[in-house]
């Protein structure tokens, strides 16, 4: 049996652009390290932005100093809570942490002694369609098929493997949010997006109080980004199955919360908005699909979605 050649086509794009609203505290922390001179113990990532302010008496270029959710945030918050959620198999690199990283010579059970084959990973990697939507680790194509040779499973193999398929971009405060503080009070600072929270923790043995001032952004402030699904011709065919995986992570991140301090009750937050595109690479061109106002109905169009793409077709 001959193998296929190697290739790969990139069919179209789905791109999500979201509005995500915080609902409760929000926390993605800077660490201690990065903190302000006289400012809280811990605070949340932050960056200078500008924003056009088209609202104002006379348009202004507005440069503030903002948080911002990074999108590596979102996608292993995402990606975890599917892992769970599927039950995926837990895998080792160094018999203390466990975790489902699908690599080749992991240890696979709590022996330490026994690692995953280069079958088994292949076979893995062909079944788990959350890793080839999120990613896997690099790994030497040549070493694996010289050393299991079999041509069936290769075959299998070559036709769904592809790069990383759905990629996220770090969300920013809504600029209409931003330039409407801006229009009503002729300045915007840090201040606005953020609230003080004072915390103490006590020591269960010796009873002695560490209080602490944590800044996170506040309930109510929106966020824009864009998610983008890549549908190649090797997966086209899973597109539908994608979409779910895709809309069942958003679903569980509103659920349970992003950031940290989430069983103290930070990070809840929720899609308010999401714009639908099509980006077609063989045209430049990209056309508005619709406007959802939330997860479930976004859930509701992926039948519709994925007849509208016509990759299959």
């Amino acid at each position: 049996m001959s193998l296929p050649q190697l290739s790969l086509r990139l069919r179209k794009m789905i791109r999500f652009k979201v509005e995500l609203r915080t609902i409760t505290g929000l926390l993605i922390s800077a660490g201690r390290t990065m903190g302000r001179i006289g400012g809280a113990d811990i605070e949340t990532m932050t960056i200078e932005k500008a924003y056009e302010c088209e609202n104002v008496p006379t348009r202004k270029r507005v440069s503030v100093r903002v948080p911002y959710i990074p999108g590596s945030s979102v996608k292993g918050r995402m990606r975890s809570l599917l892992e769970i959620t599927l039950g995926l198999k837990l895998y080792s690199s160094d018999k203390k942490i466990w975790s489902h990283t699908l690599a080749r010579e992991v240890y696979k059970d709590l022996t330490g002694e026994n690692k995953i084959s280069d079958k088994e990973f292949v076979e893995e990697l062909i079944n788990t369609d959350l890793d080839r939507l999120y990613g896997y680790g690099a790994f030497p194509l040549n070493n694996i098929y010289k050393e299991q040779g079999n041509d069936q499973l290769m075959t299998t193999l070559l036709a769904v493997l592809t790069p990383t398929s759905i990629l996220f971009e770090d969300l920013f405060p809504n600029e209409k949010y931003v330039c409407n503080i801006f229009k009503e009070n002729n300045l915007i600072t840090f201040d606005d997006f953020i609230e003080d929270k004072n915390e103490n923790r006590i020591d269960r043995i010796t009873s002695a109080a560490d209080p602490r001032t944590i800044t996170r952004v506040k309930p109510g402030v929106p966020f824009n980004g864009t998610f983008s699904l890549l549908v190649f011709d090797k997966n086209s065919s899973k597109l539908g199955d994608n979409l779910r995986l895709l809309t069942t992570g958003m679903s569980l991140l509103e659920k349970t919360y992003l950031g940290a301090g989430g069983s103290r009750g930070y990070g809840r937050v929720k899609f308010t908005k999401i714009d639908v595109g099509i980006y077609d690479p063989r045209t430049a061109t990209e056309t508005s699909y619709k406007e959802i106002r939330s997860v479930e109905e976004l859930s509701k169009e992926i039948e519709n979605l994925v007849k509208a793409i016509g990759v299959n077709a």
